[in-house]
């Protein structure tokens, strides 16, 4: 969840229903995201044709909020608030000509730079957002059929991806850095840092295992690219990535 939220909400026991479409989005997105944060399953309304949680006033589900600074507003000023939200600062290389050659396919379609990539964006990741199955399986057909898509590497951080444990193998290797930084380890701390460290290493076995040809032949060597990757998309999800980490 994001840290701060504008909402054009006028007083907490409105019903959410009542509130202007634009704040009805919003909302909606960060039940979705708590949802998908903390594990739960949202409850579907087929008669409202919604979640059971936008059918409620905005007290009932405002504890998505609990860790977030919440600010209220007036109708339609939380739109800009929330576009500078999701705004994303990636840094791109091109050489002119091509710069010159992307202006004018997005003047074909009445289209901003930033709204072509986005929009190919969403159909590549087959988000909520995608312009359809086809373009979904398009895009995801040029993905495979070129150099980065064919062949990849064997790593241990697509392993951990594709069996959606990335987060748990990445909270882990941190608490393990922070018990290396600590030094001197109670009883508790010592059970604790080996059962973590036990874990880990059977993941990376797995790995090993499911893989003929593993490109990364140790745990060390596999967490360093994990954690490489993990940097970038938490940079990302707090709005840009600098150029030098790409760089490196």
């Amino acid at each position: 969840m994001v840290k701060e939220r504008v909402l054009a909400v006028p007083y907490t026991t409105v019903f959410i229903a009542q509130l202007p479409r634009a704040t009805k989005d919003i909302i909606r997105e960060d039940l979705m995201q708590h949802a998908k944060e903390n594990g739960y399953h949202l409850d579907w309304d087929p008669e409202a044709e919604d979640y059971v949680g936008m059918t409620r006033r905005f007290c009932d589900i405002d504890g998505i909020y609990n860790n977030t600074m919440l600010k209220f507003c007036g109708p339609g000023e939380d739109i800009a608030a929330y576009e500078k939200s999701i705004q994303r600062n990636i840094v791109l290389k091109l050489p002119n000509e091509d710069v010159e050659e992307l202006c004018a396919k997005v003047a074909r379609a009445d289209l901003t730079v930033s709204q072509l990539l986005e929009n190919f964006v969403y159909d590549l990741v087959h988000s909520d957002r995608s312009n359809g199955s086809d373009e979904r399986m398009y895009a995801n057909q040029w993905f495979d059929r070129c150099s980065f898509g064919l062949n990849f590497p064997k790593t241990f951080l697509l392993h951990l991806v594709e069996w959606g444990e990335v987060d748990s193998a990445i909270e882990m290797w941190e608490e393990l850095k922070d018990y290396h930084d600590q030094g001197e380890l109670d009883e508790y701390e010592k059970q604790d840092a080996a059962v973590l460290t036990e874990a880990l290493e059977k993941m990376f076995q797995d790995y090993q295992k499911a893989n003929k040809e593993p490109a990364d032949l140790t745990l060390e060597d596999g967490m360093e690219k994990v954690m490489k990757w993990d940097k970038e998309r938490k940079e990302l999800l707090r709005g840009s990535v600098m150029e030098k980490t790409r760089e490196k």
